[in-house]
């Protein structure tokens, strides 16, 4: 970091000198112009009009001396330059989380605890319903036990399913959808099909970085 230093008060008098010793003269040459031929130059401007020709001379004198009483009475405050050494660069923000991964890991969470995508990947064709009913009691209460833990879950509309509704004016079409006979702008008198869901809070493991996220459940191998 560098400071600026302000002109000392000695160099601030020998310029404010030299600047009315300068336009005191540009003033007297004026002034003998503007009188003409009869004036003899600034000894007959004197003699013409003494008290108008010293005014107009020393006029600059005092307005340059004043600017240097002025000047020189107040601190000039040291401007502060940055030093390309001293700057520091901020440190980069964080990488945003990865919602694909944590998708992944939800859905292995799913397939740990219920067997999720062991169900949905079942070809459940040749099994009769008996079968398939006892295998989602387990299916269900392990998945179920994974929401509990990882998501607070709230629904978009209070009330049971089959209870009248009204959806009132300016709501959001991505949070309601509003079917069947639709005429004219709302607010809208149906029945409720279904509440919906919302996601009030995500709870998902920290990723540890060693495992590939892409895994959703490992293969087993028994060695017999």
């Amino acid at each position: 970091m560098t400071t600026e230093r302000s002109p000392s008060p000695a160099l601030r008098w020998i310029g404010a000198l030299l600047a009315g010793g300068g336009l005191g003269g540009a003033a007297a040459y004026a002034l003998t112009q503007v009188l003409g031929p009869a004036s003899s130059g600034f000894a007959g401007a004197w003699q013409a009009t003494p008290v108008a020709t010293a005014t107009i001379a020393a006029a600059p004198f005092v307005a340059a001396l004043l600017t240097a009483l002025l000047g020189g009475g107040s601190a000039r405050a040291p401007q502060v330059v940055p030093s390309t050494e001293t700057a520091t660069a901020a440190p980069p923000a964080a990488p945003p989380p990865d919602r694909g991964e944590a998708a992944l890991r939800l859905l292995a969470l799913l397939q740990q605890e219920g067997r999720l995508v062991d169900f949905l990947e079942e070809d459940l064709g040749p099994y009769a319903d008996a079968q398939i009913g006892s295998a989602v009691r387990a299916i269900h209460s392990g998945c179920r036990a994974v929401l509990k833990e990882r998501l607070d879950l709230a629904p978009i509309l209070p009330g049971a399913e089959g209870a009248t509704v009204t959806v009132e004016r300016g709501f959001d079409p991505a949070a309601v959808r509003v079917t069947g006979n639709v005429r004219g702008e709302p607010p809208y008198q149906g029945v409720l099909r279904h509440p919906g869901w919302r996601s009030a809070a995500f709870r998902m493991p920290d990723s540890t970085g060693d495992r590939d996220p892409t895994i959703l459940a490992p293969a087993e191998v028994e060695v017999l």
